[in-house]
């Protein structure tokens, strides 16, 4: 009624009077509109809401294993699961569909824990490279289950959703200590989840995790650890925090705080196949042919550095690798030799002529090259003949070496610098410096010095979260 009035109006006023009333007219519908939308809004928020809640509390309702929380947070579907049995339960798998998803740990601090069978109790598969999770009586696991967003054929959609509902979950599981195996709780609803994304620290890189290598998402620093008044930052400007041990290296990015620690071997290993997937790391912009870019090119060997900074420069564009998601990271593959988490032990033999397995190595974890005659220098991936516990070390392409820009391994057998003669303790580094020249790269390792080495000018570090 109140409408036709001012239609009526209208119809017979002025033009002065009837453009007034016409504006007062278009703007109760506007505002009638809004309040339509914004009702329409607040109702699918609330449906949403409803949704999740009805979710929420049918999952947890479940026997033996509760759903008691659940998210998607970038490529990894994130839940909260309780043993609500009295047995321990082995988790063996999470599928969505027929898609098997890795599971690693997941801390409220927004960050990944290393897979799950690196616990003493969980089940690990090496030729699989499997893990089971065991989870106690009462006991609440969280869980990252990777790959639930990747590639074209993704198992669970959230572009650009704030929730997504995930239908035809599984959880494989048995109990443990018994013959009862090959369990699955499989739900009739599906879970709904809320979808975020991750970000990493300011000059840090986001890196895509590799299931075959055990590793998920993860960020690392962008550039090598600078220090900045004992506290390890990464930025492009400031001396790059060298001579300093692996012992050092792990306490300085554990001081970050929760999650941050030294860029561990195997993350280093996802990120030198991650980039040597992308072309544009090739100097013949084709991967595989020709030579992954090096990060110390254009120093001069004859140049002394001691003291100085061997830093080249942001503006070296070879120092510079670029990721699949389109980060980058920077001197990945030479510059400083970085520290990794690992050290590696040898069975020493005492064989060789100065009481060294120069003359072949037992067993252990140290790489070899030959059966009979270890070799002691910079040697090709391609002259390695057991990696041993170093499996995950070996390139993607058997035939690759320092020619395609990977870098060589430096071996030392018998001895690590920085300790007794008779040490057989050996850390890892990789990179290479930039005195190794064309011998860099991202596979580059050295394994010639203890943990706990100090004073040498050519290791730094960066940190991983």
């Amino acid at each position: 009624m109140a409408l036709e009035r001012l239609q009526f109006c209208f119809h017979n006023s002025g033009k002065g009077q009837g453009a007034t009333e016409y504006l007062v007219i278009l703007g109760a519908v506007l505002l009638v509109s809004l309040v339509v939308v914004s009702a329409t809004s607040a109702s699918t928020s609330s449906q949403s809401s409803m949704k999740q809640q009805q979710s929420q509390a049918y999952w947890s309702s479940l026997s033996p294993i509760n759903v008691v929380s659940s998210k998607v947070v970038d490529a990894n579907l994130v839940l909260g699961l309780k043993n609500v049995g009295s047995s321990t339960l082995r988790l063996d798998g999470i599928s969505v569909g027929s898609t098997n998803l890795p599971i690693y740990p997941y801390y409220s601090g927004d960050y990944y824990g290393p897979a799950y069978c690196s616990r003493p109790n969980d089940n690990f598969s090496e030729p699989s490279m499997t893990c089971s999770l065991m989870i106690g009586p009462g006991e609440v696991a969280y869980v990252a289950a990777q790959g639930a967003v990747s590639g074209t054929a993704a198992v669970v959609d959230c572009a650009g959703k704030a929730s997504t509902e995930i239908s035809d979950v599984h959880f494989a599981y048995s109990v443990s200590g018994s013959s009862i195996t090959n369990l699955v709780l499989k739900g009739d609803k599906p879970i709904v989840s809320s979808c975020s994304v991750r970000t990493c620290d300011e000059n840090w890189t986001k890196v895509p995790g590799n299931a075959s290598l055990l590793v998920n998402d993860f960020c690392i620093m962008t550039f090598e650890a600078r220090n900045s008044n004992g506290v390890a930052v990464s930025q492009t400007s400031g001396t790059i925090w060298r001579s300093i041990s692996q012992i050092d290296s792990v306490s300085n990015c554990s001081a970050l705080g929760a999650g941050y620690h030294l860029i561990r071997d195997r993350e280093w290993m996802v990120v030198a196949n991650n980039v040597a997937s992308v072309a544009a790391n090739w100097n013949s912009s084709t991967v595989s042919v020709g030579s992954l870019k090096l990060g110390n090119v254009g120093f001069n060997s004859s140049v002394s550095y001691d003291g100085n900074d061997p830093d080249v420069g942001i503006g070296n564009s070879t120092a510079e690798l670029v990721l699949s998601n389109g980060q980058s990271v920077w001197h990945f593959s030479g510059n400083v030799w970085e520290w990794t988490d690992v050290s590696v032990f040898e069975n020493k033999t005492g064989t060789g002529s100065n009481g060294d397995d120069s003359a072949g190595i037992t067993g252990g974890q140290m790489p070899d090259t030959f059966p009979t005659t270890q070799v002691s220098g910079q040697v090709e991936y391609t002259a390695i003949n057991t990696f041993n516990s170093l499996n995950y070390s070996r390139p993607p392409v058997s035939s690759w070496d320092s020619a395609n820009g990977i870098g060589k391994i430096s071996l030392n057998p018998g001895y690590a610098y920085g300790s007794a003669y008779s040490s057989t303790l050996h850390g890892l580094a990789r990179g290479g410096n930039w005195g190794w020249l064309t011998n860099a790269g991202v596979w580059a390792l050295t394994t010639v010095s203890a943990p706990s080495r100090t004073g040498y000018q050519y290791y730094g570090f960066r940190c991983a979260r």
